[in-house]
């Protein structure tokens, strides 16, 4: 079954916020400041997507097979809180596949 990796990267900013992530649009895990997580998805097309209140990351899609680990890493998005909050809100965290 294909593993789905996610790290989140310790930072200041959210330090004491957990992140949900939803997986094909439904709650799937919490994430804490700096934890690694690992959950078996089915093989397949999924999208993946970080949220915390009403702001968000970007929708991440991911291509899983029988023998694929999928890597990805949650982190802050780029510029100011204060800057994405106002006018980036689907923009505050970002998502991004590391895997090969």
């Amino acid at each position: 079954m294909p593993k789905l990796i996610i790290y989140r990267i310790s930072e200041f900013e959210n330090r004491a916020r957990k992140i949900k992530i939803e997986l094909n649009g439904e709650l799937a895990v919490t994430i804490k400041n700096g934890e690694t997580l690992e959950l078996d998805i089915p093989s397949g097309t999924h999208t993946i997507q970080a949220k915390i209140d009403w702001c968000s990351s970007n929708l991440l899609e991911l291509e899983a097979n029988d023998t694929s680990s999928i890597e990805v890493v949650l982190s802050s998005g780029e510029g100011s809180s204060l800057y994405r909050v106002i006018f980036k809100s689907k923009e505050y965290l970002k998502l991004t596949n590391t895997s090969k």
